[in-house]
């Protein structure tokens, strides 16, 4: 690629990363203690498919600035795109993987990108340097996808298939809002391709991928699929997600942790037996209310107290229903609602009029209601009924490699269990995750001697899921038998 920026380029990764289709796929999906490499899907009528590898050639990868002109094809020069890679790629789809595979490290200019095109398109017979990059494999010359794996139709017997095609197709996907490169930091770019869509038909039930090649009935349908089973993201941190969504996910959990609702009835003190009311304080980042409601006073002027402070008056009018009135404190202070410019939360707040107490409370302190309920219905007179639970162990070093070292930890909650174990300094390669002698996944140490691996119950795409219990069991990291690390999990967790 040709630098015709102004700016220096900045480093910029392409990543693959596989989907599995929603809840009926799984990644790495272990049985009787050994992991099964690949994709499985299935579907409600009892078809199952495994894929066990996934290849797809590209092309002509290129990237388009926000507001360019409608021009950038390949090979033409313009400021405004970049072709990263003008030869044809053979990329190997990670099935297996928790994290997006790096298939391309180039650079692009700063600015922001809203657009990349690339073409899935077979290899051109009269190319010869497109042809080598086969050399060494065993992918069809005459193919742009391959995908090989069994397929189980239901109460039938599973059978291996390989599925080819000579799909030609040019890709444009959208960034919205457009991906930023800056020099500050590295940008990387994940094209997440749900595999787990390529066999399926529109009733969502699995097709016969022997019956998906050439001529064959599902052709046009298992290749529509895989035009729209593409999708691309900013994913700096290279977890698989999307890092806008993973920024709003995270904005929106900030937002309900600053959100504060307490409600509390008020009590009647005696004077009007029928009067009832009730007080409401919500907090919400900078907004602040405060609502005193009363009902079935005699009509007229009363004093809102807090604290011992006169803070309002609420009117009390004659309706077609009996009597009410009510007053609404706001910070910031608008037309028509007295300024919040105290706390009503840990107070006293009373209803009076002429000295006379009829309504008053002790306002929560809180986030809680009169019942002693939290504003999500749940109980909270018990303490640790809703607290997570967690357990972690350091693993300790066996000695075939001295500086390795690991962690194993486990979380569990009301609906979710996760079993965690990180590993550093151990030789690049597979490992084995054994607990109570059983091999339960396997995983792989990357060039910097680092690995990662998360078991989830309920499973989720990317994790083997967690159908053991790992409390008070021997956990081991293991490679064709030699134990490099291990420990006695701890029995019981501990409350957070």
């Amino acid at each position: 690629m040709s630098d015709r920026s102004e700016s220096a380029p900045t480093p910029v990764s392409l990543s693959f990363s596989t989907e599995s289709g929603g809840a009926a796929g799984t990644a790495g999906k272990t049985s009787g203690g050994l992991l099964t490499k690949g994709v499985t899907v299935t579907d409600p009528a009892g078809n199952t498919l495994q894929l066990d590898k996934v290849q797809m050639i590209l092309r002509e990868i290129e990237f388009k600035k926000a507001d360019a002109a409608e021009n950038c094809r390949p090979n033409e020069e313009a400021d405004d795109c970049e072709e990263l890679e003008a030869g044809p790629i053979l990329v190997s789809l990670p099935l297996d993987a928790d994290r997006p595979t790096v298939v391309i490290d180039t650079t692009l200019p700063p600015g922001q990108w809203e657009e990349a095109e690339f073409e899935v398109h077979k290899l051109e017979d009269d190319d010869p340097s497109a042809q080598s990059i086969l050399e060494g494999t065993t992918f069809p010359p005459d193919a742009s996808i391959r995908a090989q794996g069994t397929f189980t139709p239901a109460g039938g017997t599973q059978r291996s298939f390989t599925f080819t095609s000579d799909l030609n197709e040019e890709r444009e996907i959208e960034f919205e809002p457009p991906i930023e490169v800056t020099q500050d930091e590295p940008t990387n770019i994940t094209f997440s391709v749900d595999v787990g869509t390529w066999f399926r038909g529109q009733g969502g039930g699995l097709v016969d991928p022997t019956q998906a090649g050439d001529d064959g009935p599902f052709e046009d349908l298992v290749e529509e699929n895989i035009e729209s089973s593409i999708e691309g993201f900013e994913d700096d941190d290279r977890d698989g997600d999307d890092d806008r969504e993973d920024e709003e996910e995270e904005e929106d959990e900030e937002e309900e942790e600053s959100e504060t609702e307490i409600e509390t009835d008020l009590e009647n003190t005696g004077p009007d037996p029928d009067a009832s009311g009730e007080a409401e304080y919500e907090a919400d980042g900078d907004r602040r209310t405060f609502e005193v409601e009363a009902e079935d006073l005699d009509a007229g002027t009363y004093q809102v107290v807090v604290d011992d402070t006169t803070r309002g008056e609420i009117d009390v009018t004659t309706t077609d229903d009996g009597t009410e009135g009510e007053i609404e404190f706001w910070s910031p202070p608008e037309s028509g609602h007295p300024a919040l410019d105290f706390t009503p939360v840990g107070k006293r707040v009373e209803v009076v009029q002429n000295g006379t107490v009829f309504l008053e409370t002790d306002f929560p302190s809180g986030d809680s209601d009169d019942d002693g309920e939290d504003d999500d219905g749940e109980d909270n007179d018990e303490e640790g009924d809703d607290e997570d639970e967690e357990a972690e162990a350091d693993l300790e070093n066996t000695g075939p490699d001295p500086d390795a070292s690991g962690e194993a930890e486990y979380e569990e909650d009301a609906d979710r269990r996760a079993f965690e174990v990180e590993v550093e300094d151990l030789n690049e390669g597979t490992y084995d995750l054994v607990v109570a002698d059983t091999t339960r996944a396997e995983f792989e140490v990357n060039e910097e001697g680092e690995a990662d691996i998360e078991l989830r119950d309920p499973s989720e795409s990317g994790h083997p899921p967690l159908t053991f219990n790992p409390l008070g069991k021997h956990v081991a990291v293991a490679q064709d038998g030699t134990v490099f690390l291990e420990v006695d999990f701890p029995t019981a967790p501990e409350d957070d």
